[in-house]
């Protein structure tokens, strides 16, 4: 899978990471979002311009966000959690998180969309509230895009200077990518069956209190 990503970039370009980056907010596991310090070294070659590598990401990576927003925009926050007790465990999230991220969020609006724009899972996750809490579709997508634009020109500009300084790390790249790809897909894994062995516990705990002296 790796060597498919990176062929897409350097056959689309700028397209191939943004279309790389909508891959990787869609389906979290998914490394695309490793194209962006590889892009940095092609821009040590000028192959591609560290800063329309940013924008190329940040634009991809708030499209791609947009997959979790628009449902909670459109369903409200109340629809939404129910949709969630239904089909959560596939998320590994649970109602309970969307309702506690939805109050952090109302606290913070937009600033949160970008603050939380470094950090995996939680981009995704703070989509949720954004999309329930009714913030413009417009506003969300300037803040993710420009907390995903800056994190990427830190991402590119660090792929840069270890192809200036360290070449040779470039050809660990590649393997380390794959690693990473292993680990987040093991972690995915390994969080939803805790996440199904949490709540089938859950749900027989509820179920011997309803019995008669249950308590």
């Amino acid at each position: 899978m790796t060597e498919w990503i990176i062929q897409i970039v350097q056959q689309f370009g700028y397209l191939g990471i943004f279309l790389m980056l909508i891959l990787a907010r869609v389906l979290p596991p998914v490394p695309a979002e490793t194209v962006i310090p590889l892009a940095g070294m092609g821009a040590a070659t000028g192959e591609f311009n560290l800063l329309l590598v940013a924008l190329a990401a940040g634009a991809g990576s708030a499209v791609g966000e947009l997959v979790w927003y628009l449902p909670a925009h459109w369903m409200g926050r109340e629809r939404f959690e129910a949709f969630l007790r239904r089909h959560g465990h596939w998320l590994t999230v649970k109602p309970e998180q969307v309702h506690r991220a939805t109050e952090w969020f109302a606290r913070r609006g937009g600033l949160a969309v970008l603050l939380c724009q470094p950090l995996p899972g939680l981009r995704t996750l703070i989509s949720v509230p954004a999309g329930a809490c009714g913030l413009p579709m417009g506003v969300f997508l300037l803040y993710a895009a420009a907390g995903a634009a800056l994190w990427s020109l830190v991402l590119a500009s660090t792929g840069y200077l270890v192809r200036v300084g360290f070449p040779w790390v470039a050809d660990w790249m590649v393997p380390a990518t794959l690693v990473l790809f292993i680990v987040l897909l093991g972690t995915y894994v390994l969080r939803l069956v805790r996440h199904r062995r949490d709540s089938r516990r859950e749900e027989r705990r509820a179920a011997r209190s309803e019995l008669p002296g249950g308590g």
